[in-house]
């Protein structure tokens, strides 16, 4: 499905609003929106519609939609599920633009409540009107004071303006954490609950916020995905706009599986896959609200870090080993200042600790100017530094102390405005105010600080990275019809040929003499292996023969095979004759796996008896690159092996590169009747000398059923 980011203008930004269902009782949620628009100055027309009033709040109240003056762009329904689908009709007919739906009683219900919400959305369709919801706390938009919401958490103030935009599937979850937020001065530009995604879903809406200048990162609180390939395409065009993807998805657990299927009606997936996807498209996925809102907060608030090296100014010594310890943890890098910046230092402060951590000790107290001065002497030398974590204890609760360092924070952000600097310490409210108000990220936490530094460290790997692209391996469409589910190895590997797949030499053998003949063709030694679609592991049910030597090894064993089958009463399609590869290569498994979710996923992994042993495997949305296959090998732990380790051969691995990125464009362009494929072993030989797959299977579901 395509992404309309146009059409959602009419929402985020409407000129005329109106309220169906309108109350003038203002704790009700029919006049929650109304107060909200105009204390928040609401410059367009807002229209409460109720037959029971003639004014709520000083506005004229319209006894339906009809009577109002003018189109309307966007319409609240604040009604009783049983009233939506006579005031989604009304909308049609006044040709209102976009629409949101308060009201439950739909699909989360079950399935009266799906058949009435399939109605609602083939009106909306067909008159080309937007849907949000239904059962969903609705949106605001902090840049024109739109604020189509019910939330309880406006009564007690609005949320303070910013440049993140929140998208969340659940609106008690968004509600908990813009009120979490302005407690803590963290602000918004746009928030919306997408409920149950019957028309606008979190995609939509990652797409219309990548698009916004007012918005420097998006925030998303995710359950489920309907549409893996639109969800894709959102993430790809935030990628393209330079947005970071902050997200908190649930439904790890089987528990939370269940939960979210009934919360949201949305489709689950692996969470193992959605770790996959998230991390090929460049998304950061958080555990915590706490994680969720400072992450969010600082990437509004300093520049992405230009590398990996952290410089840490402390006042305590232990504390500041102990974020040096965690940013070890985090693949970050503490770069040693050299002798002479070390005796610079010690100048200023002879008992400091000068090796980074910086400790400049409780001292700071008597000499205000210490940090400023150890700064300034790193930032300006050649230690290479990109990034700053100073730790200050509690010393932002006292205003003496913190009005000195916040000057000298102020400082030095100007005087090296592209070195961002993360301050930890202890606040008040209005301390932390006037740390939002400078322009500089503040936490309690020197853990959360050092999570902060690793997630904008990832986004600057992952935003700075070319978007991956695909080989033009030539396209073919192979026909799988009037074929059994589960294909054989030998008409597995047909069809991985006919796409240019490299595979053993081989035939099949359907008499003695066949057997016989194609062994002498391919050339001894040779492997026999007894084919049938009702057999998935023929090794153990004793139907494989190695390296047979001759002609009686032939006869001997061809005869074994056919004997077993027929004790086994399963359907032989006769005898692969194979050739035996002798190499001193690695055994490797590729293989394909459909999600519910996203459709076809590569797997490489270290393959042969070793594959379910030692799990060693990782994944990706297909199709990939070779060089996406490349970072797939580089992931593994067995990765020392492909390069040559303790004397032996280092491995073919552009070869194997090559065949994983044309076995994930064979999967992708035969991804609605591929259930699932294994090339185990794929044998990978020295450099040089190529790949070869040795065993194949795939498995068809002609009913599979693919979410477009």
């Amino acid at each position: 499905m395509n992404l309309d980011t146009k059409s959602l203008e009419s929402l985020f930004d409407p000129q005329s609003i109106a309220i169906i269902g309108a109350s003038e009782r203002m704790n009700r949620i029919g006049s929650r929106p109304i107060q909200y628009l105009l204390d928040n100055g609401y410059k367009g027309n807002i229209y409460p519609i109720n037959p029971k009033y003639d004014q709520i709040a000083g506005l004229t109240c319209y006894p339906d939609l009809y009577h109002a003056p003018e189109k309307i762009d966007l319409a609240i329904l604040a009604l009783p599920e049983g009233l939506v689908m006579t005031a989604i009709k009304q909308c049609a007919e006044k040709k209102v633009k976009s629409v949101i739906i308060f009201s439950s009683g739909f699909a989360e219900t079950g399935s009266k409540g799906r058949e009435l919400q399939d109605q609602i959305l083939q009106i909306a369709r067909k008159h080309d009107m937007r849907v949000l919801g239904p059962n969903c706390l609705g949106m605001f938009n902090n840049n024109n004071g739109v604020y189509a919401t019910f939330s309880v958490s406006m009564s007690d103030g609005s949320p303070i303006k910013g440049r993140i935009g929140l998208v969340t599937q659940s609106g008690a979850f968004g509600s908990h954490v813009i009120t979490s937020a302005r407690e803590r001065h963290i602000g918004f530009s746009c928030w919306v609950s997408t409920g149950n995604e019957m028309d606008i879903d979190v995609a939509d809406c990652i797409a219309y916020l990548a698009g916004k200048d007012d918005i420097d990162v998006i925030a998303c609180y995710l359950e489920g995905v309907k549409d893996g390939e639109k969800f894709l395409n959102a993430l790809s065009l935030a990628k393209e706009h330079q947005k970071p993807v902050v997200l908190l998805k649930s439904g790890r657990s089987e528990v939370g599986k269940e939960a979210v299927q009934s919360h949201t009606a949305s489709l689950v997936g692996s969470d193992e896959v959605f770790d996959v996807v998230f991390k090929q498209t460049g998304v950061y996925r958080v555990n915590t609200i706490e994680e969720f809102l400072n992450i969010s907060y600082a990437c509004t608030m300093v520049p992405l870090p230009k590398g990996n090296n952290v410089g840490v100014f402390s006042v305590s010594g232990g504390l500041g080993i102990m974020i040096a310890d965690q940013l070890i943890e985090h693949s970050m890098k503490l770069p040693e200042p050299s002798q002479n910046i070390k005796e610079e230092l010690l100048n200023i402060l002879p008992f400091a600790g000068v090796r980074n951590p910086f400790d400049i000790t409780a001292q700071i107290i008597n000499q205000p100017t210490l940090l400023r001065d150890f700064m300034d002497v790193v930032f300006s030398s050649r230690l290479d530094v990109d990034i700053a974590i100073v730790f200050l204890s509690h010393l932002g609760l006292s205003n003496s102390i913190f009005n000195n360092q916040l000057e000298i924070i102020k400082e030095m952000k100007e005087k090296y405005p592209d070195l961002p600097c993360i301050v930890v310490t202890l606040t008040k409210p209005e301390i932390r105010k006037r740390f939002a108000e400078a322009g500089i990220f503040v936490c309690e936490d020197p853990t959360e600080a050092v999570k902060v530094v690793h997630a904008l460290n990832y986004f600057r790997k992952k935003l700075s990275a070319s978007l991956p692209m695909n080989q033009q391996w030539e396209q073919k469409q192979l026909d799988f019809s009037n074929s059994p589910q589960v294909l054989t190895e030998y008409k597995s590997k047909k069809y991985l040929k006919d796409y240019g797949i490299p595979c053993t030499k081989e035939g099949l053998a359907t008499t003695l003499d066949e057997a016989i003949l194609l062994a002498k063709e391919i050339g001894y030694p040779i492997v026999l292996k007894g084919m049938s679609s009702d057999i998935l592991h023929k090794t153990d049910s004793g139907l494989v023969h190695l390296k047979l030597e001759n002609k009686e090894d032939v006869e001997l064993a061809y005869n074994a095979i056919m004997k077993k089958m027929a004790q086994m009463g399963v359907n032989a399609e006769g005898v692969l004759v194979q050739e035996w590869v002798n190499s001193n290569g690695l055994e490797v498994i590729v293989g394909s796996k459909y999600d519910v979710v996203f459709g076809q996923m590569i797997i490489v992994g270290l393959g042969g008896i070793f594959t379910e042993v030692f799990n060693d495997v990782s994944m990706r949305k297909a199709p990939i690159s070779t060089t996406e296959a490349e970072k797939m090998l580089k992931e593994l732990r067995s990765y020392r092996l492909f390069q040559g380790y303790r004397n032996q051969h280092s491995l073919d691995i552009s070869a194997l590169c090559e065949l994983v990125s044309q076995f994930s464009h064979f999967v992708t362009d035969h991804k609605d009747v591929i259930s699932e494929i294994d090339l185990n072993p794929v044998i990978v030989h020295p450099k040089g000398n190529g790949v070869v797959t040795v065993d194949a299977l795939i498995k068809l579901n002609n009913s599979l059923v693919i979410h477009k």
